[in-house]
Parts: structure tokens; sequence; C-alpha cells
């Protein structure tokens, strides 16, 4: 399990780098931000990700398979977006 672990995390940089890594997380980023606009950050942050996980149980049963990687996408375009979205509604508070 160690091994797993130390290995996932090896593999981690330059996995992010492939395209469909990308997409995820560009689009996990801007739905995130869109759902800002209807939802508390903790009901878009849930949200997003939980129609990340969806399409992942779809890729496992009709794609690819399930893959990791593309959760950690999904997490790195949430937390880039709820960022941003929290500073921009700060701001127009302020």
């Amino acid at each position: 399990m160690h091994t797993s672990i130390n290995n996932f995390f090896y593999l981690l940089p330059k996995k992010l780098r492939e395209e469909d890594k990308v997409q995820h997380m560009t689009w996990s980023f801007g739905l995130l931000l869109g759902a800002l606009f209807f939802m508390s950050p903790l009901q878009a942050f849930a949200a997003v990700m939980l129609v990340g996980l969806a399409k992942e149980f779809w890729d496992l049963r009709y794609g690819s398979g399930f893959c990791l990687f593309d959760m950690v996408g999904n997490l790195i375009g949430c937390l880039a977006g709820l960022t941003l979205g929290l500073i921009a509604l700060a701001m127009v508070k302020a």
C-alpha cells in the first residue's frame, strides 16, 4: 500500500499535464464559477465534484475506466474556481 501511495504522488505531476486532466481542471473551474451564481460555495463545490464523480462512474461502465487522476484534476479545478470566486465575491461586497 505504501508503495502504491508513493507511486501515485510520483506520477501525479506528469499525469496532470495530460490533455484529459487539463480538461477536467478547466471544466471543473468553469462549472464551479458558474455554480456560484446559484448556490452557496459549499453547495457549488459539492455539486461540481459530484458531476465529476458521476462522469468517472460513466467512464467506469462505458469508457476507459475510473481514473483517480481525473478526480484530482476535478479537485484542482474546483479549488481554483472556489478561490477565484470567493475573492471576486469579497471584492464585490467591499
